[in-house]
């Protein structure tokens, strides 16, 4: 060990230790000097005499630097500074390698960061390792669950997942403690007001079973967490809340801990605050306040299934289930273990449908929590990766082109290593050092470049979204992807120049010109120069032919027309009935608040629904035409009030729109838009006759007092559904509770923003506003994806373009400089500069054909896999084929004339002069 450690000091004491040594030979070079001299010999002959009997003083160099250090990191570290001094010999040559490099892989580190977030991160929770998730499966998916958590999807076998039970099944799972420690169940409880100090703010809330911080080993930042005793009927109403919700809205955390606060106008004790890194067991949903599980009896009102109801009804699917697996049981077993009692339970339940089709039992390994988020952004950001894959490949296969042309300008160079003796294989160290320093630098700006590109991506994905739960970071497992990068690029695009230059034939290569070529070589054949050259070309046109599908996807969006105007319209939500407001009261609180909302100067006019047209989902239901057939499908119903379609500017057809005596105690009445009396009263005057909506055992019969003009719904992917605009006030859809408005403005609409808020406020105080936008933000944010996919796809794109053209013009601008020589003899033998030109461009248009026609079919077979991302045209859609190869073909063309113009201009005295 004190050998190590002697060793280590003198590797960074080199300038020392030669010193030493060099005072140490030439003290014995004096000694012996003396010594002949003492024995009659002249100055000269001794000194002469004593170097010869001394011996090789650089053997003996090598010999003492071996005993005090490592030779191996001594010339790993000479050549690091050999590779430093030529990065600094060629600024401009480095100068693009690393910017090329960190472009690359800061495109691909900021994209794995974000996959890392979702694929690999664990819950912040105890031994995330043993949770596991609880589900069912089954092959018919009109099984669904009325969770807020978004858990159900079709699989790869076409089996539809679902994550939510029935009470009843809960309470069978609890029980099953020979594979589990423990379960909990959790429901999302939606949007909740909560006011403190005369203040509300907007909370997401999650209903949670007793056991839920218990199984997850969750320790409160502050005050204490929830207990089982907590969950049951007629406990004293507690609540627990976010750290970070809590600090935002209502100052210190801790401070609020014993405090008495009113959640949907009802008195609840908040008993402690979660830790600041925990965010539930979803991470697409973060919770603001965690209740217990029965306090949704005091806060939920639901029309037609009376909450009370859900703990026994056997058939109302709506408790996500999650547990913890007893040491040494895997998931796999725990599933085989109650599976079965699932199954039967399945078969005694009244309805329970077709044997064949009952659902079975799942236990996943959810050791990230519910995989939601990790659905809807997994396959996206694996495209994402692919695409940067791609640029990296492109930049590499551009930088070894490069350094193949820099390898002949260096033959010289390695052959007089070689003729004094260096190795092949110590040439080829020296030669990937270089590569390896430049990657190296290539990846610390590389990691620049990702936070700056983690920031965007960010932006771009959220999309103005409040509640945008995926975020990113460079962690170690992020930054060892760099350093894996960076090595990997560096060992591509260094190794085939390395390898070359290494095999130089020593003496032909010292009596050539300083080119290191032969003069008026013919460079037709495909070599590994061309052949990196093709691949450039045929990766950048996969690129360039995804951001045409995405872009022509987001025109084909734009076109769409929605049937109202999105202009200058300034939307947001109030829920009156979670501050206190009841009926009848409620209506004229909403219609009052309208009205002052219209009474702003610059506000043209004000209408209110029960949701945004586009941008909040739908609500839909049988509707059945009086004297008619039962209905077939369903129809979309978005209960308005006064003023709805002035303002959202939807044409009245026929008829008349909702008015202010459309109320309660008056009859029933209703708007449906064309696309509804086309389906069900096709060649007849809708006015005056009547609809009606099956409420469980009850029906609601409205007249159709008007006809408007068809609007999208819900979604501007679907085709226009058949529309029922029912009088909000009116009470047809049940209770009202949360409006949202609809403010047409003269400009700007977020310029309002303001007079909006505390005109609110002054209306009350305890209603918190929610989600102020624009209507066209909304609209934009249900096509987030095709907007980021496309802005993505189409920076990428110009980036592997200008890399590609770059890496085009420097080979092509290297070959023409050593053929100066061939061309100088072309051109004095009657050549014409046109001649020169197309001798030249025609090779580049040779490696562009060759590149197209690798690149087109494999871009069309592997479109494919976009398709699920595309909307209004196809994978192998032939504008954005065109516009790729138009693309592509003119940066090449410009990429290969700028050199060949050049050439072309030679003198030809000059050219045949030319060493």
């Amino acid at each position: 060990m004190t050998a190590f450690f002697r060793k280590l000091a003198n590797l960074f004491s080199q300038s020392r230790k030669e010193s030493e040594l060099e005072e140490e030979l030439q003290f014995h070079l004096d000694e012996e000097t003396v010594e002949n001299r003492d024995g009659g010999l002249s100055a000269d002959e001794a000194r002469l005499k004593a170097r010869r009997d001394f011996g090789n003083d650089a053997l003996v160099k090598e010999d003492a630097r071996a005993a005090w250090t490592w030779p191996f990191i001594e010339q790993f570290l000479q050549d690091i500074r050999y590779a430093w001094r030529t990065m600094a010999a060629n600024k401009t040559f480095s100068t693009l390698v690393v910017l090329s490099l960190a472009l690359g892989i800061g495109a691909n580190t900021a994209i794995f960061s974000f996959m890392d977030s979702i694929l690999l991160r664990s819950l912040p929770v105890s031994d995330p390792a043993s949770l596991a998730e609880v589900g069912w499966r089954t092959h018919s998916p009109q099984f669904h669950g009325t969770n807020r958590h978004d858990s159900s999807y079709i699989n790869d076998n076409g089996e539809f997942i679902n994550g939510v039970f029935a009470y009843p099944a809960f309470e069978i799972i609890r029980n099953s403690s020979s594979v589990f420690s423990s379960v909990f169940g959790f429901q999302g409880s939606g949007q909740l007001t909560v006011a403190y100090g005369g203040h509300g703010a907007l909370a997401g809330g999650e209903y949670v079973s007793g056991e839920y911080f218990r199984a997850l080993g969750v320790a409160p930042a502050a005050g204490r967490m929830l207990f089982p005793d907590d969950d049951r009927d007629g406990a004293s109403p507690v609540a627990v809340a976010g750290f970070n919700w809590a600090r935002n809205h209502f100052g210190d955390p801790a401070g609020l801990v014993g405090q008495s606060i009113l959640i949907d106008n009802k008195p609840f004790t908040l008993v402690g605050i979660a830790p600041p890194q925990f965010f539930g067991v979803d991470p697409q949903v973060i919770p603001d306040v965690y209740l217990p599980m029965h306090s949704n009896l005091l806060l939920e009102s639901d029309n037609f299934h009376p909450v009370a109801g859900w703990y026994a009804d056997p058939n109302n699917d709506w408790i996500n289930i999650m547990a913890r697996l007893r040491p040494g049981v895997r998931a796999s077993q725990a599933q085989a273990a109650i599976a079965p009692r699932f199954a039967e339970w399945q078969r005694t339940k009244e309805n329970a449908g077709p044997p064949d089709d009952l659902p079975s039992l799942l236990v996943m390994d959810s050791g990230g929590g519910l995989d939601g988020l990790k659905r809807l952004y997994s396959k996206p950001l694996y495209i994402l990766l692919s695409l940067v894959g791609l640029i990296l490949a492109i930049a590499c296969a551009n930088i070894a082109n490069l350094l193949l042309a820099r390898a002949a300008a260096r033959k010289r160079e390695i052959a007089v290593r070689l003729s004094i003796g260096a190795g092949r294989l110590r040439v080829i160290r020296q030669l990937l050092t270089e590569s390896l320093l430049l990657a190296g630098f290539g990846g610390a700006l590389g990691v620049a470049f990702a936070v700056w590109g983690i920031r965007f991506l960010t932006m771009l994905l959220a999309n103005g979204q409040e509640d945008f739960t995926l975020h990113a970071e460079l962690n170690w497992h992020v930054l060892s992807v760099v350093a894996l990068l960076s090595l990997l690029s560096g060992v591509v695009f260094g190794l085939a120049p390395a390898m070359r230059l290494a095999r130089v034939d020593v003496f032909p290569a010292l009596k050539k010109t300083r080119t290191g070529e032969v003069r008026g070589r013919a460079f037709g054949r495909l070599g590994l120069s061309r052949a990196l050259i093709v691949l450039q070309i045929t990766l950048t046109l996969v690129i360039l032919i995804a951001a045409g599908l995405f872009l022509r996807t987001l025109s084909s969006l734009e076109a769409i027309q929605l049937g109202f105007n999105r202009d200058n319209v300034l939307t947001f939500s109030v829920n009156a009935r979670q501050a206190g407001h009841n009926d009848p009261e409620i209506i004229d609180f909403y219609d009052n608040l309208r009205a002052q909302l219209a009474a702003i100067p610059g506000v043209q006019s004000a209408g209110l629904s029960w949701r945004s047209l586009i941008g909040d989902g739908t609500g839909s239901i049988p509707v059945q035409i009086s004297g008619g057939p039962e209905p077939k499908d369903c129809c979309r119903i978005l209960p308005a009030g006064t003023d709805f379609f002035s303002t959202m500017q939807i044409p009245i057809l026929l008829g008349r729109a909702i008015e202010d005596t459309d109320r309660q105690g008056r009859p029933l009445v209703a708007l449906v838009n064309e696309k509804f009396v086309k389906d069900n009263l096709a060649g007849q005057n809708p006015i005056g006759r009547h609809i009606s909506m099956r409420f469980g055992p009850d029906h609601r019969d409205m007249e159709i007092v008007g006809v408007c003009g068809d609007t999208l719904y819900g979604s501007v992917k679907r085709a226009v559904p058949p529309t029922v605009f029912p009088a909000y006030a009116q009470g047809v859809w049940g209770p009202v509770q949360q409006m949202v408005y609809e403010l047409r403005t003269a400009g700007n609409p977020l310029a309002y923003a303001d007079t909006v808020r505390e005109t609110v406020r002054r209306a009350d105080n305890r209603i918190p506003i929610g989600r102020l936008t624009t209507q066209s933000a909304r609209i934009d944010q249900t096509i987030g994806q095709e907007v980021t996919f496309s802005r993505l796809c189409t920076l990428f794109g110009l980036l592997a373009l200008t890399i590609a053209a770059v890496g085009l013009y420097g080979s092509m601008s290297y070959n023409v400089a050593r053929r100066t020589n061939e061309i100088g003899i072309r051109m004095a033998l009657g050549a014409q500069r046109q001649r020169v030109v197309w001798m030249i461009v025609r090779e580049v248009l040779l490696l562009a054909a060759i590149g197209l026609a690798i690149s087109i079919p494999a871009s069309l077979a592997g479109s494919r896999i976009v398709r699920s991302f595309l909307f209004g045209i196809q994978p192998n859609d032939p504008l954005a084929l065109a516009g790729a190869v138009v693309t592509l073909v003119a940066a090449v063309l410009l990429a290969g004339y700028l050199p060949a113009r050049n050439a072309a201009r030679i003198d030809p005295m000059t050219a045949l002069r030319h060493e």
